[in-house]
């Protein structure tokens, strides 16, 4: 199967759970990135990296080869809920913090160390892509995240419209940020030719039918 002919789609905590070579290496793709690359200070499992934002209410995006091995994702916490700008960088936002049904926050994008650096290029615009597409289909008005201003700085060069929460602050030795980005018709439109994905990447395809093509 070709890389064109993947897509990413949305999993709740129970279905990723289910999808037991998914689950398997996004964690532990989670771990080599953000604990053996980007040196967080987040506690392992083993090989893997868990949080407790990985609880049942969470809903991956996420996309897989052939084989059912990762290759990228995100997860999505509700804002009405536990999710970590509210319970853990409160002080990143110096109004209210953004909340309700139609917004999300953005957590531990991933892309898989396993594939090849022209591989992840295109599942990176594949899932810019997929989290409007997805935004655009249920609902979702905006997507808030905090992340290190040297990532928030590539996330400002997609072309979508965002806002910043709040000045950065230093948090273990790193500019760290929070910021929201609009969900909007035009969104795509407005994608840096860098950022642009030709063709629809997120998939409703039932999960199982996805598995077998």
């Amino acid at each position: 199967m070709s890389l064109n002919a993947r897509y990413i789609t949305d999993y709740t905590r129970s279905e990723i759970v289910s999808d037991a070579g998914l689950l398997r290496t996004m964690h532990e793709d989670r771990k080599s990135v953000f604990i053996d690359t980007l040196q967080w200070p987040l506690t392992a499992q083993g090989s893997l990296e868990i949080d407790e934002f990985d609880h049942a209410d969470a809903v991956y995006l996420a996309g897989k080869d052939y084989t059912g091995v990762h290759r990228a994702s995100i997860r999505l916490l509700d804002t009405e809920g536990r999710h970590m700008l509210a319970d853990l960088f409160p002080y990143l936002c110096e109004g209210e913090i953004p909340r309700g049904p139609d917004i999300k926050e953005v957590t531990r994008y991933t892309p898989s160390p396993r594939a090849k650096a022209s591989e992840r290029l295109i599942w990176r615009n594949m899932m810019a892509r997929a989290v409007i597409e997805y935004g655009l289909l249920t609902g979702i008005r905006a997507y808030t995240a905090v992340c290190d201003i040297s990532f928030l700085s590539q996330l400002l060069s997609v072309g979508w419209r965002c806002d910043p929460l709040g000045l950065p602050q230093s948090i273990d030795g790193s500019a760290i940020g929070a910021f929201i980005f609009y969900v909007e018709e035009d969104s795509l439109s407005k994608f840096k030719q860098s950022w642009r994905y030709p063709r629809t990447a997120y998939s409703v395809t039932p999960k199982e039918l996805q598995h077998a093509a």
